[in-house]
């Protein structure tokens, strides 16, 4: 009875053990599901579907770019006006709230946002998903990315010591 029960209890541990590791290698549904969202999005992005970026916004969507902040229809019409390359999200954390999905990542994109042309170099993004009678809705986002100014022209009447 002695050597079973020695011979039991390391069998048990190893099976608790790989129980545990299978369990946490195992994402969270919350977390793919907030995955799955974001890449969604930035697909509709690539691949133009203005139609389906749309209806997948929630009303009283808001977003900040360093310019200021977007309501949903000045969000669309930069969208309508936005040109961008391949891209590569890295660093996605997921968090959320019930109804909620919270996502935080960079993303390398070579992007042109009302007519200036950004570098690829990562940058920082929010994006959140608030799920609305059992379907997720984009209700913010962040684009956390400089954009430089443009430079005005000045006409040949202009004199710079007059500003």
């Amino acid at each position: 009875m002695i050597k079973t029960k020695k011979f039991i209890q390391p069998i048990i541990f190893v099976i608790l053990i790989s129980l545990l590791s299978i369990s946490c290698e195992q994402e969270m549904p919350e977390t793919q599901e907030g995955e799955a969202q974001v890449y969604q999005l930035w697909n509709n992005l690539k691949q133009k579907n203005f139609e389906i970026i749309e209806k997948s916004m929630a009303s009283g969507f808001q977003s900040i770019h360093q310019y200021g902040a977007n309501d949903l229809e000045a969000e669309m019409k930069l969208i309508y006006n936005l040109e961008m390359s391949d891209y590569t999200i890295t660093d996605l954390i997921i968090t959320s709230n019930e109804d909620l999905i919270i996502a935080t990542y960079f993303v390398s994109v070579a992007e042109t946002i009302d007519g200036v042309r950004l570098s690829k170099e990562p940058a920082p993004r929010m994006t959140i998903f608030i799920q609305i009678d059992d379907e997720w809705k984009w209700i913010a986002h962040a684009n956390l990315k400089p954009i430089p100014e443009k430079v005005e022209e000045h006409s040949e009447g202009d004199n710079d010591s007059e500003h």
